[in-house]
């Protein structure tokens, strides 16, 4: 019996780099490297990555090496270091652009930290001039900076935070309470902007006031069928419903109505995470992947049914061997039918084989299979049920 597959739970991942050669250690070296501490740790690492690994053309890691050590260095004000590095990650080439306009960037400061103001304004330059060009607007904004203070240009007053600014400094420094305060104190227009709103809303959230948060986000949602309101109140029920489990059933519709507006806004990536992260939990709502997992691992092994195939070939040259002779001997006259009988047998030999190899060997297991074969099917039908009323409800 095959196990059975468990519905999973769409989440989020993200990565840094990902690469497809595989460089065996110096892989697993470069790996192991990069996350030591950053600093003192992670240089000491990768020094001893570039002895171990010198030639670049054999080994694409040995190029980034020297950029996390132009970065490490820099970070840890050794300067001349960072310089050393920054010019040999220039020099061997093949970086992404946004890694090499930040070793421009950084040769650059360093060099201005140097006091070499010549060599300071030409890699600042360069950093401006090729992080424009792709677009890399951060790095070319931080490089014209550091231009005009090489240049002794005056710095330019600071431009007041936006209320979005403002309210999204609170939210990263988990100033929760803060942030809701702040927002309170926003007028009308402020309030309407979407994004200061959704700040607010995960404020309230991470703050604990979740039914605060659900009368905002209800209250949203009446005035406006958008994706985002519903599975906010997906997300708000299913935090509840963490202490009490009869707020998953809200939760999961309102995650289902949020997959089906995803779908009305033609954004197939969410809508298709909603629908698949609503039929997880009304499939945790019965218990089920819980039981699917103990019967994956209780499962008994089932011995296969024996192989008839090297026998249906011995039958098989055995029958074309008599036909042969058969045919040879009654070139001119019809064959008997006590000849014909042979071949017979031995084709219902074959057939008898055939059949045999199609059955399954008894499995112990088919009964409980059966059953949750049975509580899949009713758990998919009451999701179809749930999907038809929600788009019943919106109107689609």
């Amino acid at each position: 019996m095959r196990k059975l597959s468990t519905v999973v739970l769409i989440i989020a991942l993200s990565a840094v780099f990902s690469w497809a050669q595989n460089l065996e250690n110096a892989g697993i070296d470069y790996t192991t490297a990069l996350q030591k501490k950053p600093g003192a740790e992670r240089i000491a690492a990768f020094e001893t990555y570039t002895k171990n690994y010198p030639d670049p053309a054999q080994n694409v890691f040995t190029k980034l090496a020297y950029y996390w050590l132009t970065v490490d260095n820099y970070n840890t004000k050794q300067y001349d270091k960072a310089i050393r590095n920054g010019e040999k990650a220039v020099q061997l080439g093949g970086m992404e652009a946004k890694l090499e306009a930040g070793v421009y960037l950084i040769l650059g400061s360093s060099y201005g930290a140097s006091n070499n103001k010549d060599k300071a304004l030409t890699w600042a330059d360069k950093a401006a001039s090729f992080a424009q060009k792709h677009g890399i607007g951060d790095i070319a904004k931080q490089a014209n900076a550091l231009k005009n203070e090489l240049s002794g240009a005056p710095r330019q007053p600071a431009k007041p935070l936006t209320s979005l600014e403002k309210i999204g400094q609170l939210y990263t420094a988990k100033k929760y309470g803060e942030a809701i305060d702040m927002y309170n104190s926003f007028g009308q227009n402020d309030k309407n902007d979407e994004k200061i709103f959704e700040i607010y809303a995960r404020s309230m959230m991470k703050a604990g006031r979740m039914d605060a948060a659900l009368k905002e986000f209800s209250d949203a949602y009446a005035k406006t069928r958008k994706a985002i309101n519903a599975e906010r109140l997906g997300n708000i029920y299913l935090a509840k419903a963490e202490k009490e489990k009869k707020f998953l059933d809200n939760a999961i519709n309102y995650q289902i109505e949020a997959g089906l507006l995803y779908q009305k806004e033609k954004n197939s990536s969410r809508q298709a995470a909603l629908l698949k992260n609503a039929k997880y939990w009304l499939y945790e709502k019965y218990n089920y992947n819980a039981k699917i997992s103990k019967y994956n691992a209780s499962v008994k092994p089932v011995k296969p049914a024996p192989s008839n195939d090297k026998a249906i070939k011995e039958l098989q040259y055995k029958y074309d061997k008599l036909d042969r002779e058969l045919q040879r001997k009654y070139v001119d006259i019809e064959m008997p039918g006590y000849e014909q009988d042979k071949l017979d047998a031995i084709q219902a030999e074959i057939d008898k084989l055939k059949k045999g190899g199609d059955q399954p060997a008894n499995d112990p297991n088919a009964a409980l299979a059966q059953e949750l074969k049975k509580e899949e099917a009713r758990i998919e039908a009451e999701f179809a049920a749930l999907t038809g009323e929600a788009r019943k409800k919106l109107g689609l």
